[in-house]
């Protein structure tokens, strides 16, 4: 990090902490210079939480933030190097105003889970907990300076970290193929993708680590092609159910993608059988294969909520629907939300 400047903020999560790697870093930063470490408590970035690493930054006049940890953690800390000398408070951001064009301070991104693909993209996702209102933050500044792929990180992931944030990986690659703002190299790298996640997921799951350094390459290749592509359906519903039901994001798309594929079956025939070629089996029957070995259920299930019409809403303005490969409407919408309600895999 010597290159960004001699004082530095490190954000990491509580895993890396209890694991000893933060001591160990810490006994090992080059004299000259300067890190103040930082905890994230877990869950998924909060606004609340990015003014006190604003603050914090600010205080600590430091000239780079890095980040070791999941999503919510390279979020969080993208967000502040992003924001760290923004006039404004960070929810006139969220709310829309236009970051400033100048300024920010390099973040780099070192992630310790395989699956947001945030360390790729000028994107992070927090929530208003005021408001319950989870939005993204997109802007040039937010690009990550340098990112590190270091494969004995997921070493620490427990399984369910492993299952839960590499289906949104798988997610990620599956939705950035077929997104209809895709182009001819977007799709290459997302089939890469899929590709190195199929393959990869379940040994890593299983303790086999020889699959992590392929599930981190996997990760960031698809975080590259949706971050010039898009997604789709199965992250315009994550986002609003997971922040009703506080199902973490990775176990939400789990939960949605057998449903919204079988909604996208009747468009995507080709696309999902050049899928099926590089997985090895039916794409179609290797996502509900591969969520049961992996003890991923749907937290959804259950009665269909009152509100359902105002999480139609949400799900109709979010910009992933808009760029799923089959046109959906209000009906389309409440239809596979019932069908994900109840349990079923098909609308």
């Amino acid at each position: 990090m010597a290159r960004f400047g001699k004082t530095g903020l490190l954000v990491h999560g509580q895993s890396f902490a209890k694991s000893g790697r933060l001591a160990k870093l810490i006994a090992r930063v080059p004299k000259g210079m300067r890190v103040v470490p930082h905890c994230h408590c877990g869950g998924e970035p909060t606004l609340a939480q990015l003014e006190a690493l604003r603050s914090t930054a600010y205080a600590t006049r430091v000239e780079w933030i890095a980040a070791v940890g999941g999503g919510s953690v390279l979020d969080l800390a993208k967000a502040c190097a992003g924001l760290v000398d923004a006039p404004s408070p960070s929810v006139i951001y969220h709310d829309g105003k236009a970051l400033p064009e100048t300024g920010g301070i390099p973040f780099i991104a070192i992630p310790s889970t395989a699956g947001t693909g945030s360390e790729a993209t000028a994107v992070c996702v927090l929530t208003n907990e005021e408001t319950g209102v989870k939005k993204s933050f997109r802007h040039a500044r937010l690009m990550p300076q340098l990112v590190l792929l270091d494969p004995e990180l997921l070493e620490d992931a427990p399984r369910g970290v492993i299952a839960a944030s590499g289906m949104d990986a798988f997610t990620q690659a599956l939705e950035s193929y077929t997104s209809r703002h895709a182009t001819p190299l977007t799709r290459e790298l997302s089939l890469l993708a899929t590709s190195l996640i199929g393959h990869a997921l379940l040994p890593t799951y299983e303790g086999r680590r020889s699959g992590c350094t392929n599930l981190l390459q996997g990760s960031y290749l698809a975080g590259v092609a949706l971050a010039n592509a898009r997604l789709g359906l199965v992250h315009g519903l994550a986002h609003p159910l997971g922040t009703r039901y506080g199902v973490g994001h990775g176990a939400a798309c789990a939960a949605c993608l057998p449903v919204v594929m079988n909604y996208n079956a009747e468009v995507c025939g080709e696309d999902y059988q050049r899928v099926s070629e590089v997985i090895g089996e039916p794409l179609l029957e290797f996502v509900p294969r591969l969520m049961q070995a992996m003890r991923l259920e749907n937290p959804f299930a259950g009665p269909i909520p009152a509100d359902v019409d105002q999480i139609v809403v949400v799900v109709m303005g979010s910009g992933s629907t808009a760029a799923n490969p089959r046109p959906v409407s209000t009906g389309d919408a409440r239809r596979v939300l019932n069908a994900l309600f109840i349990g079923a895999t098909s609308v």
